[in-house]
């Protein structure tokens, strides 16, 4: 019989043992998922951009319950997005007079000005509200980690229209990384261009700033070209730019019709075989020796940083038929396939773009 540990020994087994609390944030990532999506809904922040409120004048103003509103707010405060009096905020206001009660006024902070007030050009709302629709989808993936047996829709190209925040919402980020590619990668002049499944059009947007005498078609659901459209027009490009509604059985355009052509973040929803149909669709529709510009998010180099990919793939094995993050050298031998020979390649953050010729 051995003897039984004293008090001290029992408890070093807990005071050394590696510290929880990265765990425990991930189980309750979920909540804090809610809580920002909550706050998008009830449209918490663009109210607030008017004029920072204490919780109770904002409950008023919203129609909700006083001390449900309160919780939100401190919730929203530690996470970053608001401040007591304008603190932080990204433009400065005058000190607000203390309330009656001694409840603070909360404004918006930099970050939440910059992404989450509706009208605004960087707002990202309509992403965050696509995202989280995920929500019911993501239950299932006990189930189809154990089966393999996947439902989503969400890569169909038909479908891109029912899910206009994730295809299009992400313009003021996504419109960064084009400008940066096209910059480097120079497919200058680019010409005809037609950028096929467009989203909010931010690589057509890119290379039309890029090449002055570019006029793009931009080819989506209509419910994304409307994104394009206002886009266009807040780049002052609008007028180089004609949309064409999707079609993605049978994309309504001539052979060799274009010199460049943009397939961006398509791929990875609608999965290898339906990529490689619109790459094949896109090398029938580009001259001999144009460009097809190729862009999404691609599986890291061995040794590259995996950033948020491994997160990504496994959203596509809940939410997609299909859709997988495929390598840079998958893309390469697709275009191969396709008749395109690959040229130059560049990769900013997540996202990797690779130009080919139409031999």
């Amino acid at each position: 019989m051995t003897d039984a540990p004293s008090p001290a020994e029992a408890l070093a087994r807990y005071e050394n043992a590696p510290d929880p609390g990265p765990l425990l944030a991930l189980n309750f990532g979920f909540a804090r998922a809610r809580a920002l999506g909550t706050a998008v809904e009830l449209g918490v922040f663009t109210a607030l951009a008017r004029t920072p409120r204490t919780a109770r004048e904002l409950a008023v103003d919203l129609g909700c319950d006083p001390r449900g509103v309160r919780d939100l707010l401190a919730v929203l405060e530690e996470f970053g997005l608001l401040a007591a009096d304008g603190h932080g905020r990204s433009e400065p206001a005058e000190s607000e007079p203390p309330t009656a009660d001694g409840e603070p006024r909360l404004g918006l902070t930099g970050l939440a000005r910059a992404y989450l007030v509706d009208g605004r050009p960087g707002c990202l709302g309509g992403h965050f509200a696509d995202v989280l629709a995920q929500w019911d989808r993501w239950a299932t993936l006990t189930s189809v980690v154990r089966t393999g047996e996947r439902s989503g829709d969400l890569g169909a190209p038909a479908a891109r229209g029912r899910h206009p925040g994730l295809f299009g919402g992400a313009f003021p980020l996504a419109v960064r990384v084009a400008f940066d590619a096209v910059r480097e990668l120079r497919p200058v002049p680019a010409g005809r261009v037609l950028d096929l499944a467009c989203g909010a059009g931010e690589w057509g947007i890119a290379l039309a700033a890029a090449d002055p005498g570019a006029r793009v078609t931009a080819h989506d659901d209509p419910a994304l070209l409307a994104q394009a459209r206002a886009r266009a027009e807040e780049f002052g490009v609008a007028e180089r730019f004609r949309f064409v509604p999707a079609d993605f059985d049978a994309p309504p355009f001539p052979d060799a019709g274009f010199d460049t052509v943009v397939l961006a973040h398509a791929g990875r929803f609608a999965g290898p075989a339906d990529t490689a149909r619109l790459l094949r669709e896109a090398a029938r529709v580009l001259r001999p020796g144009g460009t097809l510009l190729v862009a999404d998010v691609m599986r890291p180099q061995p040794d590259g940083p995996a950033l948020s990919r491994p997160m990504l793939a496994l959203s596509l094995l809940v939410n997609t038929a299909d859709g997988t993050v495929l390598a840079a050298e998958e893309y390469r031998a697709l275009m191969e396939q396709a008749g395109v020979t690959a040229k130059e390649c560049v990769t900013r953050g997540l996202v990797t773009a690779q130009t080919g010729e139409r031999r």
